[in-house]
């Protein structure tokens, strides 16, 4: 098992790695719901959707990054 979880997160982090932006975005996210969490700013219902926005704002600049020009 442990085996499987090693290179599970190695496939993650490479996946996160080959992506900077991805990364980014990712962090960023997870800044702000922790920050707004903490702040107070945020309940707890409302951290999914802004984990999912993070998500769709993620995959939207993947999408832009990706057309031909």
């Amino acid at each position: 098992m442990k085996a499987l979880l090693a290179n599970l997160f190695g496939v993650i982090g490479k996946m996160f790695a080959a992506d900077l932006w991805l990364t980014l975005i990712a962090l960023i996210t997870l800044g702000v719901c922790a920050a707004g969490f903490r702040a107070h700013l945020l309940s707890p219902g409302a951290v999914p959707f802004v984990l999912a926005g993070g998500v769709v704002v993620a995959l939207a600049v993947g999408v832009a990054r990706g057309v031909p020009r």
